[in-house]
C-alpha cells in the first residue's frame, strides 16, 4: 500500500497570477494499492463530494501515469481523508491530481522524475502555480517553458500565519477565468511585474513593510472579486484586524490575509466580524508547508 500526503496550496498571492503558489499545511491523505480486480474508491472530503468511479479525478491522474509507462494494474484500491476544501482556491484538485501521479508511480516501478510528474500534472490541471507548491512545498514560482513546465521552490523560515478565510459558496474556475479579459493595459502588466517582484522579496527577506504592495493586482482580482459577496468590506476589515496583505486565493472564492506572530486576536475578530455582518464565512489559520508531498510505502497484513 503506498500512503501520500499533499498539501492546499494557496496560487496567484495577488499579483503573481498563474505563476507564484505557496504550500500551506492542510492536507490531502491517499492510500492506494493494486488489488485482484476492479475499482474500490473510498473518499471522504471538505467542501463538497467526489466521484467513486473513473470519473474521479485522483483515478483519473492515476490513470495518465499507467498509460505514460505502459503499465495496467489488475485493479485499484483508492482511498482519500481529505481536508482541503473543494472548489474554494486552496488547490483541491492539485492535491488530486499530485497524489494520484505520485501514487501510481510507485505502483508501477517507480519509472518517472519528478520534473516529469510536474509536467504531466501540470498539463492535466491547466497550469502549474498550485501543482508546484503542492509537489514540492514552500513558496514557488512556475513558468511554462515550450513544453516544460518549471518550478523554484523557496522554504520560508519566518513566523507567517496565513489566514485562511472561506465562504460557504464556491466559484466554478473555469467562470472565474472566463471573467478575465483578453488584453491588458501596458501600465497594469507593469505594475503587475512590479508587484509580484516585491511580494517575493518580502516575502523571502523577511522585510514585510512592502507586503501590502506585493499583492495589489490588475489582472485578475479587479474581475473575479465580482463574484465574491462583501469581498472589499472583507478585505478592509483584514486590514484594521492586522493583516499585512490580503488577497484572493486561487480562483476565489477564499480570501488569505499574511499575518505576522501571534494571531488568536486576528481569527477572533475576523469571525465576529463575519457573525455581526451575517456573512457565512470561517476563519482558519494555516502556516507555510515547507516539505511538500510525502510518499511513504506500508505492508498491508
Amino acid at each position: 500500500m503506498v500512503r501520500v500526503r499533499v498539501p492546499a496550496s494557496s496560487a496567484n498571492m495577488g499579483a503573481g497570477f498563474d505563476t507564484l503558489g505557496i504550500a500551506l499545511n492542510l492536507y490531502s491523505v491517499l492510500e492506494v494499492s493494486e488489488i485482484e480486480s476492479g475499482l474500490e474508491i473510498i473518499t471522504h472530503t471538505s467542501g463538497g463530494t467526489a466521484h467513486s468511479d473513473e470519473k474521479n479525478l485522483v483515478y483519473r491522474a492515476m490513470k495518465r501515469v499507467f498509460d505514460e509507462v505502459d503499465y495496467q494494474p489488475c485493479g485499484l484500491y483508492i482511498k482519500q481523508e481529505s481536508k482541503i476544501p473543494m472548489t474554494r482556491g486552496l488547490g483541491s484538485s492539485s492535491a488530486c491530481i499530485v497524489g494520484g501521479m505520485l501514487g501510481a508511480n510507485v505502483l508501477s516501478g517507480r519509472k518517472l522524475s519528478y520534473n516529469e510528474i510536474l509536467n504531466l500534472a501540470t498539463d492535466m490541471e491547466g497550469h502549474p502555480d498550485n501543482v508546484g507548491p503542492a509537489l514540492y512545498g514552500g513558496l514557488c514560482i512556475s513558468a511554462k517553458v515550450g513544453k516544460r513546465t518549471v518550478v523554484k521552490s523557496t522554504k520560508l523560515c519566518n513566523n507567517l500565519k496565513f489566514a485562511v478565510m472561506i465562504p460557504d459558496f464556491f466559484v466554478a474556475t473555469r467562470k472565474s477565468r472566463g471573467a478575465l479579459p483578453d488584453f491588458v493595459a501596458m501600465q497594469d502588466a507593469t505594475a503587475n511585474i512590479s508587484s509580484a517582484l516585491m511580494l517575493y522579496y518580502s516575502l523571502v527577506s523577511g522585510d514585510f513593510s512592502e507586503l501590502r504592495y506585493g499583492v495589489r493586482d490588475m489582472l485578475h482580482q479587479p474581475y473575479r472579486k465580482r463574484y465574491v459577496d462583501g469581498f472589499d468590506d472583507i478585505v478592509k476589515k483584514t486590514y484594521e484586524t492586522g493583516s499585512l496583505a490580503t488577497y484572493l486565493s486561487g480562483s476565489g472564492p477564499t480570501i488569505m490575509s499574511v499575518i505576522d506572530g501571534d494571531s488568536t486576536d486576528f481569527s477572533q475578530n475576523m469571525e465576529k466580524f463575519f457573525r455581526d455582518n451575517s456573512h457565512k464565512w470561517r476563519c482558519m489559520i494555516l502556516e507555510c508547508d515547507n516539505v511538500g508531498s510525502v510518499v511513504s510505502e506500508h505492508k498491508v497484513n
